[in-house]
């Protein structure tokens, strides 16, 4: 009798790591890319999920990184490397990257700095953000590198949806990262990169004050 009711129980105890596992194993690792037109080796990479849950990994020779275990949902994600801090929004899907051109379309679209939306993201700073958001903000972007910094970056040869589209660092044949190789020649270190941030946020009128 004893030796029925422990084997009961060993069903029972599989039976529930079974479900457990359904219930919260199988997602996809996240995986993107850190890169200023040149692969970002070595970036330290932070991920928040929407969950308030951390997640960290490092980048390889091509800028490549892997995260495992993030749930579903809305991720914000910061790459550190050469006295730079790039961030990247995902609201859906597996891969998100981090570049210039991600963490100027982020002042954009969050109308602050990334930076401080990182340190305490939520499920809430992504809430109404959609895929028209994105659009409208990398297409702000463009214009204030065009009339703020000289960058004149053809929209239609740049892929949409900037920090989830699959990039590949020191490619010719990527279109995201010859835009980078062309800001880069003209944005250049953190404090240029925020100015021009501003930029995209705010227009260039209001930030050096010639608004009439």
């Amino acid at each position: 009798m004893k030796k029925r009711k422990t084997t009961r129980q060993l069903f029972s105890i599989a039976a529930l790591l079974s479900l457990a596992g359904c219930l919260g194993g199988g997602a996809e690792p996240v995986t993107g890319t850190a890169a200023v037109g040149a692969a970002l080796d070595g970036a330290s990479v932070e991920l928040r999920d929407a969950l308030g849950g951390r997640h960290a990994a490092t980048s390889d020779a091509q800028g490549r990184f892997t995260l495992d275990e993030v749930p579903a949902g809305p991720v914000m994600v910061r790459c550190t490397a050469n006295a730079q801090r790039l961030h990247g929004l995902l609201l859906n899907g597996r891969i998100v990257n981090c570049t210039p051109l991600t963490e100027l379309a982020l002042w954009k679209l969050l109308g602050r700095a990334p930076a401080g939306v990182f340190d305490g993201f939520s499920e809430a700073d992504a809430k109404g953000l959609d895929a028209g958001a994105v659009a409208a903000a990398e297409a702000a972007v463009l214009a204030a590198l065009r009339d703020g910094a000289g960058v004149d970056i053809d929209p239609s040869a740049v892929p949409v949806q900037w920090a989830q589209t699959r990039l590949v660092a020191g490619s010719a044949q990527d279109a995201h990262d010859l835009a980078l190789d062309a800001l880069g020649l003209q944005v250049k270190g953190q404090a240029a990169l925020d100015l021009m941030g501003d930029v995209s946020r705010r227009g260039l009128c209001a930030v050096d004050e010639s608004c009439s």
